[in-house]
Formats: structure tokens, sequence, C-alpha cells
């Protein structure tokens, strides 16, 4: 009996005295792979280790985060009015890992606790601009690394502001969660911020609330598949009082997955406010949905355009990607818009599409032959109030009514249109196309 006290007392000892140390190095190594993995997904993102002092219960590291994304920097060059000769600012996150088996000395730390795993850390960040100065960003990452290198983290901030420089920031609350298997690298991720409002030289920006969702994992053919959501309030944005920009609220969800090497998949989108020149707000609305996308030649038109320079001309885009877009035409697919409205000032206007693409033999495609292979129906609503309003404001436009192309139906105008074969019928007129053209 005393025996078996001496050896838990010893086993005991081995848990807290020892283990940290060992696990610590473990730790090390999980937080630089992590790190290293989110910045492999996205090769316009560049992590660095700057520093991690490993002790003995626990350790302390510095991550550098560099965005090279054209586009960012291209909206940062503008912010600044194009000053960026000395650099682009850089994310900062300053790392505390207390480690163990058990990690006795998280529970002096905020939400520590004794469960085990390899580490148990308390993350804050701030942007470094070139010239050295700093501004910090609200809230604490709390992680948790599990024995099997897990990783599940909770970005929390409490309502605050902060000032500087004759700027202002105030925002609310957020809590964010994040969890990723190394394993099988499925990505879980949910989370809501309150509003913020940024005020700076006269400019002020408003984001509404936002919470979101997301459950991805990755596939065969190197794109991710799974579901998302998002909602986000009004945004605007004010120069010296007077609004330049307005929209929302915008929400988007969708879903995807494999069936053998076919990808299938829906997506709705609602945006309310978009500005449209000459007529007004717009509210747009769309549900559509995707199946038997031959995943292979799909995945590759993916990763090709995410890796693309964005300059490049349409014409040298579509060389690069003739042969996948060529391979994804001619195994066949569909997509369906159940939903395409949008409601201006003045009026409504609803459709509904419908394009099926027969699978062909690849040795013998040819892009006039879509046309033959090609299935479609359009179902289209237009209000007569925006009817009459186009054909005022351009008078062209009556020659769509004139055509026959839409045909008036009580308060609405309507048009059903069928294509197959190479023949068009628009409301029961047949309208053969000329394929030679």
């Amino acid at each position: 009996m005393k025996k078996g006290i001496v050896v838990l007392l010893i086993v005991i000892a081995l848990i807290v005295l020892v283990s940290p140390g060992i696990i610590g190095r473990i730790a090390e190594e999980s937080v630089d792979e992590n790190l290293q993995r989110a910045a492999d997904d996205n090769e316009e993102i560049v992590v660095t280790s700057e520093r991690f002092d490993r002790g003995w219960f626990s350790s302390e590291g510095r991550h550098r985060v560099e965005i090279r994304d054209p586009d960012v920097q291209a909206a940062i060059q503008e912010l600044v009015g194009g000053d960026t000769a000395g650099g682009f600012p850089s994310l900062i996150i300053d790392t505390k890992i207390d480690h163990g088996l058990i990690p006795v000395t998280s529970i002096t730390r905020d939400r520590g606790s004794l469960a085990p795993g390899l580490g148990r850390g308390v993350s804050t960040m701030f942007i470094e601009f070139p010239d050295g100065d700093t501004f910090p960003i609200p809230g604490t990452i709390y992680s948790d690394i599990g024995l099997n290198g897990a990783v599940a983290a909770n970005y929390v901030v409490e309502p605050g502001s902060h000032e500087a420089g004759g700027a202002h920031a105030s925002w609310g609350a957020a809590d964010v969660e994040f969890s990723m298997d190394p394993d099988t690298q499925d990505i879980v991720v949910s989370g809501v911020l309150d509003s913020m409002t940024v005020n700076a030289e006269g400019s002020t920006l408003h984001v509404g609330k936002t919470a979101f969702s997301a459950n991805q994992r990755p596939s065969r053919f190197g794109v991710a598949v799974g579901d998302f959501d998002m909602t986000m309030a009004a945004v605007g944005v004010e120069e010296q009082g007077v609004e330049t920009l307005a929209f929302g609220p915008l929400s988007i969800s969708g879903n995807s997955g494999i069936d053998g090497d076919r990808i299938n998949g829906d997506a709705r989108m609602a945006f309310a406010g978009v500005a449209v020149p000459g007529y007004g707000d717009m509210d747009l609305e769309i549900a559509m949905h995707f199946t038997d996308l031959d995943g292979a030649s799909f995945g590759r038109v993916v990763q090709a355009l995410e890796t693309v320079d964005d300059n490049i001309p349409a014409q040298q885009l579509f060389v690069l990607l003739e042969d996948d877009l060529q391979q994804l035409v001619a195994a066949g697919f569909e997509v369906k818009f159940d939903q395409f409205d949008f409601t201006l000032p003045q009026g409504p206007v609803t459709s509904k599409m419908r394009f099926t693409i027969d699978a062909s033999d690849t040795a013998d495609f040819n892009w006039s032959s879509v046309l033959l292979d090609l299935n479609a129906e359009a179902d289209l609503i237009v209000a007569s109030e925006f009817v009459d309003f186009a054909m005022a404001t351009n008078p062209q436009a009556g020659a769509v009514v004139g055509m026959g192309f839409l045909r008036k139906n009580g308060d609405v105008y309507e048009m059903r249109a069928e294509y197959a074969k190479g023949l068009l019928t628009v409301n029961g007129a047949p309208m053969p196309i000329p394929l030679g053209q």
C-alpha cells in the first residue's frame, strides 16, 4: 500500500515537474507548424517567428505576420496617399504559453486550467508600422494545444475605444472561436463582432454588427468544401460629413460537398442598399446551386485564379485556363438560379434561370459545339414602372419590348425563354442562332 502511494507521488512529480520542459519543446514546434500551415494555405501571407524564449514551465514567443496581397497593399497605399516607400505595416502576435501535461502555471492567468495538453496560450496583438510606431489591437486570444496537436482558440474583445494622432476608434464586444484538427485539417470557426466606428481626418467608417460561422475541410481536388454563413449590418463611409458609401445589411451562406469525382453545392446572398447610378439604391437576392462540377478541373481552375496576377489580360488568362475549362465543360454540369431578384425604387425584377451542359467527348471538343450541348431556361418578370422608367431614360430600351423579348401581362412585363440545340425560343417565338458565327 505504501509502495503504491510512493509510486503515485513519483508519477505526479514527473508529470508536474519534468513533463513541462519536454512538452515546452513540442508546444513550440506545434505553434510554428500551425502558423506555417496557415501561411501555406495563403501564399500572400508570410509568417515568421522572431523569437521563442522557452522556459521550463512557460514560454514566450513573438511572430510577425506580413500581408503580401496586392489588393490589400493597394488599399493601404490609397489610404496613406501612396506613401509606402518605407514598406507596409505588419501584424505582431505576442504569445505566452504554459506547458506540461498539467500546466500548473496557467492557473495564475486569466482562463487558466489544469486540463492536460501540450500548452495553453494567451496572445495579444498590435500593428507595427514601418517607422516603428505601433497600434494595439483590442482583445485577447486564448488558445489550447491538445495532446494530438489540435488547436482551439477563442478571441475575446471587451467594448472600448482608442485615440491616437487625431484618430479615434470605438468598438463593441467580440467573441470568435476557432478550432483545427491537425489530422483531418478540418477548420471550424464562428463568431460575433459588434459594431465599430473609426474617425480620422474628417473621414468616418462605420461597420455594423457581423456574425459568421464556417465548417471547412480540404478535398483531394485542392479546394475546401463545407458550409459557411455570414451576416453583416449596414456599412457606411462619410467624408467631411457627406455620406459617400453605404450598403447593407448583407448576408451570405452556402454549402458544398464531394460526390465521387464531382462537386455539388448551393449558395444564397441578400444584399441591400447597393447604389446603382441613375436608378437609386438596389436590394439584391440570389439563390443558386450547382451540381456535377468535375472536381479535378474545377480545383485546378480555382488554384490558378488564386495565384495568377490580377492584372493579367483576359485573353492571356483564358489561354492559361483553357485546357482545364475544356475538361470542366466537357464533363457536363448544371447551374440553377432559383432566385435572382433585385428591387429598385422603380419596381422589382424577379427571375429564375437554369443552365445544363451535357457531357461530351473531350477528344472532339471545340467551343462552338458547347452551344449544341447547352440546355437553358429563363423566366423574367419586370414591374411596369421599371420598364417605363428605363424607356424614358433610354429610348433604345423600348426595342426590347418591340422585338417581343418582354411581353405585357397586367401590371408586369414577362419573358419566358428556352434554349436547346441551337434554337432559342422567347415567349413562344423561335429565334434560330447562327452557330457558324
